[in-house]
């Protein structure tokens, strides 16, 4: 089969090449899963500059959908010819802590798909069962490719706090988990205001039509108080990483607010940490999802509460990776999805395609 791969040192720029690779056979416990759409992360492209850690020769793409051909031996509840999506944590000790009380990205053994092990940017993938969601008919293969990024933002927002119709939301960075924080933070009715910079106009102009109820590349101190009152936001997020943003993210929140950083930092930051006891903040970190985040996206978007149509804005067959990978780096766009067997079918539902 056709693979996107890091062939060695992971902290070489380039060396993702597109190979041909034999077709993974399903353990006991696996399923084999035909990829029918795979999203572009920046952990993607961080991968291929090597400024982020991988564990070549490893298979890239941990956002995807498809359909199970091949099921393992002691696999009960799946069987071939369902439409899936499945969560990242491929490897895990099953064991510790962290493994028992359903936060298994936290296990100090885990390997997750697309970096760790292989990944879905390849025409087959096998997974374990237990991190397998079936997808709905009334859900398209593009769509669900996005619910990895939706199950994170879900994760963030909705695990972190208890977000009320009156809350008022600020998310920091309109790229796709922004987007969809935005989003999230409008299916309970709470105000949502995107922000980015100038540049992100594009990005910005795409979430209000997808009715986000206020865009900004200015955060300035008036700008915040005629959104949110004198007092601030009563939850803030950052999704960009940039230390920028997140100063600028901390003062905007309310005394007694919660800040949560999303977004992937350097390892050091120059923040003003005396907001902490001065306005009495949480500041939470977030990373990764939970089950539950997996079936709450799967619903929302299948039922059309979340709208996710307008996020895609590249289409690319896997031999065309590079430009696709370019177009992500560059910022042209939000999500570039991959199609790795070629459907047809899934072009013509999604409309045009660069297959």
């Amino acid at each position: 089969m056709r693979a996107l791969r890091k062939i060695n040192r992971w902290q070489d720029s380039g060396n993702i090449q597109l190979c041909s690779v034999e077709r993974p056979t399903p353990g006991a416990d696996e399923v084999l899963i035909r990829v029918e759409a795979a999203g572009i992360c920046g952990t993607d492209i961080k991968i291929w500059h090597g400024s982020t850690w991988s564990n070549p020769p490893v298979i890239l793409g941990h956002e995807y959908s498809g359909v199970i051909v091949e099921t393992g031996r002691d696999v009960k509840n799946l069987k071939p010819g369902e439409r899936v999506v499945s969560e990242t944590g491929q490897v895990v000790c099953g064991v510790c802590e962290y493994c028992k009380t359903g936060r298994e990205l936290m296990c100090d053994k885990r390997l997750s798909i697309g970096y760790g092990v292989d990944g879905a940017m390849a025409e087959y993938i096998k997974v374990r069962q237990g991190i397998v969601h079936k997808i709905p008919d009334t859900l398209s293969f593009d769509r669900a490719a996005l619910c990895e990024p939706f199950a994170v933002a879900l994760h963030a927002l909705m695990d972190h706090t208890r977000l009320t119709a009156t809350d008022k939301v600020l998310i920091m960075g309109p790229g796709a988990i922004g987007q969809l924080a935005a989003q999230a933070a409008k299916s309970v009715g709470a105000l949502a205001v995107l922000a980015g910079l100038p540049k992100d106009q594009e990005r910005l102009d795409a979430a209000r039509s997808a009715g986000v109820d206020v865009t900004l590349t200015d955060l300035s101190e008036e700008a915040v108080k005629e959104i949110a009152g004198e007092k601030g936001f009563d939850v803030v997020l950052d999704c960009s990483g940039a230390e920028r943003a997140i100063r600028q993210a901390m003062r905007s929140v309310k005394k007694t607010g919660t800040f949560i950083q999303v977004g992937l930092t350097k390892p050091e930051l120059t923040i003003d940490y005396s907001l902490l006891t001065g306005k009495e903040i949480q500041i939470i970190g977030t990373f990764g999802h939970r089950w539950h985040n997996w079936e709450t996206a799967i619903e929302l978007m299948s039922t059309g509460k979340v709208r996710v149509d307008h996020l895609i804005t590249g289409r690319y067959g896997l031999e065309d990776w590079e430009q696709g990978f370019t177009d992500m780096q560059e910022g042209r766009g939000i999500k570039i999805l991959i199609y790795p067997n070629k459907r047809e079918e899934a072009a013509k539902i999604e409309g045009d395609s660069k297959l």
